[in-house]
């Protein structure tokens, strides 16, 4: 017997859409939070505090562009046991690659002691390296991969558990070629001005979230 917990595959994609919401929205209040700090610290702040900061982030920014992938592996997994889970797994790996990445970004940016008094010109320059590289072969190369992996095809290779999590960590892998060096530009900035940053594009959404979303596909 299938398993009929959820009633169709695209409610897998709306959960999935709904947990961005969220945190979009809890985001908007810690912008609101820190509305009344007359100064930004531009460190990141002890290693748990970013870590929750940065998936947190990541669930807004990166997740919806995972929708595709949710929804394909959902209706190919759909006959399978335990697909609702699994779909649930797929998203979790999927930001859990982008929790790895915060976490290896944390570790060095403390490891060579920043922020340094030049910090903006660090930012500035790695902002502009991050523009040579939207421009590149890896990068396009990256945004291939994903397309790709947005149209599964054919029956699952391995148990659905393990289907989920191969998924996932591919499609957080090629979301990284796409965004690795936009992302390593807004850790620089500092997890306070980051979360500024962030905010500002979530209300003017055509200059900046749309296109960190685009870069991500």
């Amino acid at each position: 017997m299938p398993d009929r917990s959820w009633p169709n595959p695209t409610v897998a994609a709306l959960v999935v859409l709904a947990v961005a919401g969220v945190a979009w929205a809890a985001m908007v209040q810690h912008s609101r939070s820190m509305a009344g700090m007359a100064e930004m610290d531009m460190g990141l702040g002890p290693i748990e505090s970013f870590a929750a900061t940065w998936v947190v982030m990541m669930a807004a920014m990166m997740l919806p562009s995972a929708i595709p992938v949710v929804l394909e592996f959902a209706r190919t997994a759909e006959r399978r046991r335990g697909w609702p889970v699994a779909t649930g797994v797929l998203a979790g790996t999927y930001l859990g690659v982008w929790l790895m990445f915060g976490v290896v970004c944390y570790a060095i940016y403390t490891a060579i002691r920043m922020p340094w008094p030049n910090q903006a010109a660090v930012v500035g320059l790695a902002l502009a390296l991050a523009g040579v590289y939207s421009v590149s072969p890896i990068k396009r190369t990256s945004q291939a991969r994903c397309r790709e992996l947005c149209a599964l095809h054919g029956p699952l290779p391995f148990s659905v558990m393990r289907s989920a999590v191969v998924a996932g960590a591919r499609y957080g892998l090629s979301c990284l070629g796409c965004s690795a060096a936009l992302m390593v530009a807004m850790v620089l900035l500092g997890m306070s001005s980051l979360w500024w940053a962030v905010i500002a594009g979530h209300r003017r959404p055509h200059l900046q979230a749309r296109a960190s979303a685009a870069n991500a596909i």
